[in-house]
């Protein structure tokens, strides 16, 4: 979220890794309410609130009162549209135009009248402007015209490709953005999708994560949905048909990505999870009972507040001992005074743990018992992987940022221009927390970086900024790329009780 509020301070005709949707809309939101973590929340609130009340509308219409509020009830019982609700996202407006696009797809297969393609273009363009995957509606399109023998005239109906052109022209300022940037977005977006990681490595977390995101009751129920309307799915022009090929098509498209893709979030399952409970609306009513229908909609809510409250409750206070343990920064324990054959022997077992306890109990072996006694939780502290639990990432970053803010104070830099580290995620978050908003810069991913040239970092009153045990590889990244020296200014560690948080090393860059 706060990296696209970083994007929303430079606003462009497009971005690196998006097209400019997400910015546009939060430099609105913040331009009414702040820069504030309240006026962000508020805006994702509102945009969640939409996209249920669209497909409610959409929902109605199709097939009445009660049949909306099933869905409506199905929605609120899924963990996205509750805990996923309090970040700003770019999925979000992309989603309001999806299901706008939807509705309007069935209403022409109702109504054949090609106004209703016209509006297609319209919400399929701005869908575009929001998220790439807006191609995949057109896709999903062309193949339920083309997969009914009633339909496949349809193909050849040139209202249908004004439909396609209206996208285009409002996708110009992407096409125009990329073209003066070799094209960059749609390059990263396809190696993405197709390499990066060994085959099904990750399939089965994708799989295993939208089951949870979305709830495995109704991923159950969803099938047996599709079971259920079998009958309706042979009718070219059913609104079950539409809502299954264009629904289901993503979900199959992203599991094939996620055999080879680099990167498989199981938020991407939205679209398809989004046409079940529109399907699952009509259908619970038609095949169960009140009471059965109550206790169904009822499991479906305990199921959400059990998920969502062990996420919230593991968040606040890990509810099992899980933290990967591996020494990278050796440098960092030389400069705190362990002793030269005391880190030869860490050295030579650098491997990686599971939890605290798994790394303690190596320590023991490695170590003689007065250096355990002296070294361990220097050590342990050092070698905790702290990034790596997805949880902690959204934890005291306010703490955080006034303990940045102090340290530089003391330094006498109360003001920086810019904030430099080898992930973009610290660097933009930091800058959001400090009091004057610097620019964030990335080493990991240098393209990102149109708001501060490396020419104007390195003359303008910076700070490099690293997790602990990142940080020896970091400061090599640093070096490389900026070819400059660093002044080391201390060291921030935030806690929540006595829990560490983050501990970050804080560097000042000298031109």
């Amino acid at each position: 979220m706060l990296d696209h509020w970083v994007w929303s301070r430079y606003l462009s005709l497009s971005y690196y890794e998006h097209p400019p949707m997400i910015a546009w809309l939060i430099r609105g939101i913040t331009l009414i309410g702040g820069n504030t973590e309240t006026a962000l929340e508020v805006g994702s609130q509102l945009l969640t609130i939409s996209i249920i009340a669209l497909t409610y509308a959409g929902t109605y219409r199709l097939y009445g009162r009660n049949s909306a509020l099933v869905t409506l009830l199905i929605l609120c019982s899924m963990p996205y549209f509750t805990l996923g609700s309090i970040f700003l996202h770019i999925t979000q407006p992309f989603l309001i135009f999806w299901v706008a696009a939807l509705f309007l797809l069935i209403r022409f297969h109702q109504q054949p009248e090609n106004k209703w393609l016209l509006w297609i273009g319209i919400a399929a363009g701005f869908g575009a402007l929001s998220k790439y995957i807006m191609l995949l509606f057109y896709i999903g399109l062309f193949l339920h015209l083309f997969i009914y023998r009633k339909t496949r005239k349809e193909i050849l109906n040139p209202w249908l490709y004004a439909a396609g052109l209206i996208s285009l022209a409002i996708f110009v300022p992407v096409l125009l953005w990329n073209a003066q940037h070799d094209w960059i977005s749609f390059r990263w977006q396809l190696g993405k999708g197709t390499s990066g990681a060994d085959f099904g490595e990750n399939t089965l977390a994708f799989t295993l994560g939208h089951l949870l995101l979305f709830s495995p009751l109704w991923a159950l129920m969803g099938g047996l949905g599709i079971w259920w309307v079998r009958d309706r799915l042979v009718q070219a022009r059913s609104p079950e048909s539409v809502i299954v090929v264009l629904s289901i098509f993503p979900l199959l498209f992203f599991t094939l990505m996620s055999l080879k893709g680099t990167i498989a979030d199981p938020h991407w399952a939205n679209l398809a999870y989004l046409g079940i409970a529109i399907l699952l609306g009509q259908e619970l009513l038609w095949r169960f009972k009140k009471k059965t229908l109550y206790v169904l909609l009822a499991s479906g809510i305990l199921i959400n507040v059990a998920l969502t409250g062990t996420v919230v409750t593991h968040a606040l206070s890990p509810l099992f001992d899980w933290m990967p343990y591996e020494l990278k920064n050796y440098d960092y324990l030389k400069s705190k005074g362990l002793p030269e054959d005391t880190l030869i022997k860490l050295q030579k077992n650098n491997k990686r743990y599971l939890s605290a306890t798994q790394y303690n109990s190596q320590l023991r072996k490695l170590l003689s018992a007065e250096e355990f006694e002296e070294y361990a939780e220097l050590i342990q502290k050092t070698a905790m992987d702290v990034s790596a639990d997805r949880l902690t990432r959204v934890l005291e970053w306010d703490k955080t940022g006034e303990q940045l803010q102090q340290l530089l104070t003391q330094n006498s830099l109360p003001k920086i221009a810019y904030i430099v580290s080898r992930e973009y995620q610290l660097s933009s978050a930091l800058s959001f927390y400090l009091p004057y908003q610097p620019w964030p810069h990335s080493i990991e991913k240098p393209e990102r970086n149109l708001w501060s040239p490396i020419e104007e970092v390195k003359k303008g009153t910076g700070i490099f900024v690293c997790e602990l045990q990142e940080c020896q590889g970091g400061i090599a990244d640093f070096y490389r790329r900026f070819e400059m020296p660093l002044r080391y200014l201390g060291e921030i560690e935030t806690r929540r009780k006595i829990r560490m948080i983050r501990n970050l090393q804080v560097y000042e860059l000298i031109p």
